[in-house]
């Protein structure tokens, strides 16, 4: 099937031979996602150390998620950002600080290194940064409606001359 892709791509379009040869390498190099699905929810206490031991987990500290979840047998981890891991532990992987065979967390995508921080702490707690932020709106907002009436500026209406008619500063001859 392969080669029958490469030879049509060969002789029909050779400026997209690149793109087939990328797409059949992707498909032949993704065959094994079967072993990256996590087991059935473990029952008994020999499924249990055997899911522990398939993490490289304690069977003390192994804990999955509940049942009706849908992860299986993939352990609960603790929820801590790459931005809290130590930057000067030796890790396997230091640009993503994990080591080989650690597993991820679950939501690894949400709370890597470049995105959200789930144990960041700030400075200025949350409630009251909205009671600033609504305050503010707030009183610009009243402070408009309240004093839209009062227009400050010089008045100006018509100019008022005695008499109608051309009104001239130079003389006429």
């Amino acid at each position: 099937m392969a080669s029958l892709l490469l030879k049509k791509a060969l002789l029909n379009k050779p400026n997209k031979f690149k793109n087939t040869v990328a797409i059949i390498s992707n498909a032949t190099r993704n065959h094994w996602n079967y072993q990256y699905k996590p087991g059935p929810y473990p029952k008994t206490p020999e499924e249990r150390a055997a899911a522990a031991k398939k993490y490289g987990m304690l069977i003390e500290e192994y804990q999955p998620y509940p049942e009706e979840m849908g992860y299986g047998d993939y352990p609960k981890l603790p929820d801590i950002g790459a931005d809290s891991k130590d930057p000067h532990y030796p890790y396997d992987s230091p640009e993503l600080k994990r080591n080989f065979n650690e597993p991820l967390n679950v939501r690894s995508e949400i709370i890597g290194e470049d995105r959200y921080d789930i144990s960041f702490k700030p400075r200025i707690p949350v409630w009251q940064q909205y009671t600033w932020f609504f305050g503010t709106i707030g009183g610009f907002t009243l402070g408009y409606y309240y004093l839209n009436n009062f227009k400050f500026g010089r008045p100006v209406i018509a100019k008022q001359y005695p008499k109608d008619g051309p009104h001239y500063l130079f003389p006429s001859n």
